[in-house]
């Protein structure tokens, strides 16, 4: 009996903890970039860690705030989701009809969506890079048309980086060991064949983050040998090796794809494998490395799969996926995206890992998991429900897994008057956290270990600024401050002081001073004074009308001040 108890709480808790652990991702919708087309904008998605259970989270319905949203959500170091628009947004300095396409941001906290910069460049064929990284704490890099340009998470500063590069960068920024960031671009000017893209060759790119350069390092052979369209992005194996891969070109023209090594110590290009059609598949599309040295990649066609429908055999090329091991140069096909009943997630375009150990991906249609102990493949989530019942639930760009922190909503009203002898009751809204605290004025409050604050009578001593710290695997959330003050007129002494107590000067710089009403019986017993997220930066409990506040950082501050006769709430700016 204690056997089968402890098995199902061992089982419970592993549940529980891929229950935080969610795959993210974004739809493109139809509408990719035309100015003059009209239909689905796009949407981004969230799935479990199976790949099941989809929500849409957000849809780009309005043009003002984005549209057609492309490549991957990059989760930052402030726990925010980021992401770009190919289109839509403000139509300052491009198309008129369709916009330019927006960064935008998206908090896992409070469920919410916003536009943090307007682009002003016009992408040609709508080419935004595939999104943005963080490769110095604060400070996200991404690129749009053949410019790079750094994102301040603090000021909320957009600015470009000195120089362009190629004729449209469309690869991942990824940072090397070297400290540079390294992507691709699209096209490349090759003398005697056309003046200026689009001619598919492509560049590699080197950012310096330190001085906010750009450096061409390499050019793909004008004659294709070395590939064709560069295609995903760089993963560095060993220090200094990067592999990467081109959609075409290599051995024969036109080619199916390559695979090669750009070594960044010397700049050398060396081209490791050509894929080959049916046997290891057309058109590489992108690669992920493994947790056993190799790297794992798909193919959006070839490969060779046999459906046989009435008594006739059909052969079908829907892709491949594949394992590279960097350290022998040596490549397995493992696995032909079939017909029949996963013509949801054929011709497949990404793949990503999870911590699961299952690979998943994405297609036009849907998107698959890969199970590498088996090699079998299935679609995970399609239609999902019978019949479907979320519409464009299915992510087209990469997937992304995030280890979701306690979330709830923004508190739109914040400050609660109850009268004394009333019952108070308060839903955070959370239903992923594992634990619950409740602070009054920094201190915990006894009883209270749930998303709900509920105070059946609540009596003067009640009121204060209340937090609650919500905890799971993934982490810890301090909700925004609720103020409560209870006490009705005529029951509450301190009804009659509440317009008579100031504080001043407000904004403060140094100093901020108590204002007490003039020949008042007020006998002030402490004080305390919180930021907007609930931590306590002051509190005495004494007589104190002048508090020093030079040290305190910029922003808005509450302060509760305890008397003889109740508490008075305050706030004040510190600049």
């Amino acid at each position: 009996m204690k056997k089968t108890l402890l098995t199902i709480v061992i089982l419970f808790s592993f549940s529980f903890t891929y229950g935080q652990k969610e795959l993210w991702g974004v739809n493109k919708g139809i509408d990719d970039g035309n100015p003059n087309s009209i239909g689905y904008k796009g949407n981004i998605t969230k799935y479990d860690i199976n790949g099941e259970n989809p929500i849409i989270i957000h849809e780009f319905l309005d043009f003002s705030t984005g549209k057609t949203p492309k490549g991957k959500l990059f989760l930052s170091s402030n726990g925010k989701l980021y992401g770009v628009t190919i289109a839509g947004g403000n139509t300052v300095g491009g198309l008129i009809a369709n916009g330019n396409g927006v960064l935008y941001e998206y908090d896992l906290i409070l469920d919410k969506y916003r536009v943090v910069h307007y682009f002003d460049v016009q992408a040609p064929n709508g080419i935004h890079g595939v999104g943005v990284i963080e490769p110095n704490e604060g400070k996200l890099y991404g690129s749009v048309s053949n410019k790079v340009y750094c994102y301040d998470l603090e000021t909320e500063v957009f600015t470009y980086l000195t120089g362009t590069a190629g004729y449209s960068i469309d690869g991942e920024l990824v940072k090397a060991s070297n400290g540079f960031l390294y992507c691709t671009t699209r096209d490349s000017y090759c003398p005697g064949v056309n003046i200026i893209g689009p001619n598919n060759y492509g560049t590699i790119i080197k950012v310096n983050t330190i001085n906010n350069s750009i450096q061409q390092v390499y050019q793909l052979q004008c004659d294709g040998s070395e590939g064709v369209r560069f295609s995903g992005e760089f993963i560095e194996t060993t220090s200094g090796k990067l592999f990467n891969i081109t959609e075409a070109g290599g051995n024969s023209l036109p080619g199916n794809g390559t695979i090669f090594e750009f070594d960044i110590n010397t700049n050398i290009f060396t081209r490791k494998v050509d894929f080959d059609g049916d046997n290891l598949g057309i058109s590489p599309m992108g690669m992920v490395s493994g947790d056993n040295g190799s790297l794992y990649g798909v193919c959006s066609y070839g490969g060779i799969n046999y459906v046989t429908l009435n008594g006739i055999t059909y052969t079908q090329h829907q892709g491949t996926l594949f394992e590279y091991a960097p350290s022998t140069n040596s490549i397995n096909k493992l696995y032909d995206f079939p017909n029949g009943e996963m013509t949801y997630s054929v011709h497949p375009t990404s793949i990503m890992k999870s911590s699961t150990g299952y690979f998943f991906g994405t297609s036009p249609g849907g998107f698959y998991r890969f199970n590498p102990v088996d090699n079998t493949t299935m679609t995970p989530c399609y239609p999902c429900t019978t019949p479907p019942t979320i519409p464009n639930a299915n992510v087209t760009e990469t997937l992304i897994e995030i280890c979701r922190k306690p979330s709830y909503h923004e508190f739109d009203i914040d400050t609660f008057n109850p009268c004394v002898n009333t019952p108070f009751t308060f839903d955070v809204q959370n239903t992923n956290a594992t634990l619950y605290t409740w602070k009054k004025d920094g201190e915990i409050v006894p009883m209270q270990t749930t998303g709900v604050l509920n105070m059946p009578n609540v009596t003067v001593t009640d009121s204060g600024d209340y937090t609650c710290e919500m905890v799971n695997e993934c982490g810890t959330t301090v909700t925004m401050a609720l103020h409560v003050n209870v006490g009705c007129l005529g029951i509450d002494e301190m009804a009659a002081y509440n317009k008579l107590i100031s504080l001043c000067p407000n904004p403060a710089k140094e100093f901020l001073n108590i204002k007490l009403p003039e020949n008042s019986n007020l006998t002030i017993t402490g004080c305390t004074i919180s930021n907007m997220l609930g931590q306590v930066v002051f509190k005495n409990n004494g007589d104190n009308p002048q508090i020093n506040t030079a040290n305190y950082a910029t922003g808005l501050y509450s302060l509760v001040l305890k008397t003889d006769k109740g508490n008075w709430f305050g706030k004040f700016i510190k600049e």
